[in-house]
């Protein structure tokens, strides 16, 4: 399972998990396995992966330089980090979209829906889905339980109907990308469990699976060489790992 998830969180920036994956899908990994007196005691990190979808190959290495932070990038060193995650859960369905016109499930009126609707069962834990700094922690109206993030430049994210607040989330404090802000609810004006989730740009409401997301520095120049090295080890690996796929059915 953690496998699972650290895959579909390395590519949820090419990937739509929620949407995209077709039948025949492969996958092929390789992971650490973290062992105690021979015994496997669980899986580690992720260290690379291909997959291949809907006719299109994706790839991705995990590269570290010794006292620097790690990351995972394409074998043509292009960086995999988001500025943002696309989604503030790691895994769900989306039950209503952004939609301009769309009939309001209590009150049975035509409004605009600003913003995604991730269902999900009560206490599915929500991420903030990128650096930033709690502007609001509370209740707002039919919106119930609400976290509202502010993040560098011209971006904020609103996340609402919550059950509960993340550990030390209060106005004011700094959130890293991923980090739990709060979990699913059906606070305030909802008909189950879900996390309702807004992409603000100035101000303005953008369709979060639609809106043009922020790109990450490449790999510096210095590292390039390193990187080669590790690549083509691992790249090895992934090229053993294509001879005994695991397909999607």
């Amino acid at each position: 399972d953690s496998v699972t998830r650290q895959l579909a969180d390395v590519f949820s920036g090419q990937i739509d998990f929620h949407r995209a994956l077709r039948k025949g899908a492969v996958f092929s990994v390789v992971y650490e396995t973290l062992e105690a007196e021979g015994e496997p005691l669980r899986a580690g990190r992720l260290l690379s992966a291909e997959i291949t979808n809907d006719q299109k190959t994706y790839n991705a290495v995990w590269f570290q330089e010794p006292g620097q932070k790690g990351s995972y990038y394409t074998l043509k060193g292009d960086s995999l980090r988001r500025a943002f995650l696309r989604s503030p859960l790691e895994f769900s369905r989306v039950s209503s979209g952004f939609s301009d016109n769309r009939l309001h499930p209590i009150q049975m009126q035509w409004k605009r829906h600003t913003g995604v609707d991730y269902a999900a069962p009560t206490g599915t834990p929500i991420r903030a889905v990128a650096d930033g700094v709690i502007d609001f922690v509370g209740w707002k109206n039919g919106y119930g339980k609400v976290v509202i993030v502010r993040h560098s430049g011209m971006y904020e994210t609103l996340y609402a109907h919550m059950s509960s607040f993340g550990p030390g989330i209060t106005r004011g404090t700094r959130v890293s990308q991923a980090q739990v802000i709060g979990r699913v609810g059906s606070t305030g004006w909802a008909t189950g469990p879900h996390c309702h989730y807004e992409f603000h740009v100035n101000g303005q409401p953008r369709d979060p699976l639609r809106v043009a997301l922020p790109e990450v520095a490449p790999l510096p120049a210095p590292l390039r060489a390193s990187f080669e090295a590790h690549r083509a080890d691992l790249s090895a690996q992934l090229a053993l790992l294509r001879m005994a796929p695991v397909a999607l059915r």
